[in-house]
């Protein structure tokens, strides 16, 4: 896996020097349509067949997760809505009005974590990023 270096302050000390961090470089994303076709390569279904289980499993999703449900994925880990709720200094204060920052959360398995165990990193140099002069550029 690539990772590059950056310098970020300290959000907690914003007068400490900052400190430099590795942060990941990903590559380019992996559709459903290429995984569908991996899994049809590897399996006696045809890509139709895989591509509208997949699409229909991702339809289903957000209806079993507003519902309250974990949704265990295997070996691959345990998928579950998740938010934070703003502080009342009354029990009875705390209404669905108080809930906020809804998140989906992933949390993988031991088997999943572990085929990671064996991760070799590389560190990479980062192009640096275009600035805007706001003079076009046809």
């Amino acid at each position: 896996m690539n990772y590059s270096v950056v310098k970020r302050l300290n959000p907690i000390d914003k007068d400490a020097d900052p400190l430099f961090y590795a942060q990941p470089v990903w590559g380019s994303e992996v559709g459903l349509r290429t995984i569908a076709q991996q899994i049809s390569k590897y399996s006696t279904l045809t890509l139709a067949d895989v591509s509208a289980v997949l699409a229909s499993f991702i339809e289903m999703l957000p209806m079993w997760l507003k519902e309250g449900h974990s949704i265990r994925l295997g070996n691959f880990g345990i998928l579950r809505l998740t938010f934070k709720s703003d502080g009342k200094t009354k029990e009875e204060e705390v209404t669905g009005n108080s809930i906020n920052h809804v998140r989906v959360v992933l949390r993988g398995c031991r088997e999943f974590k572990n085929e990671f165990n064996d991760l070799h990193f590389e560190k990479v140099a980062v192009a640096a990023k275009k600035s805007d002069d706001g003079q076009g550029g046809d």
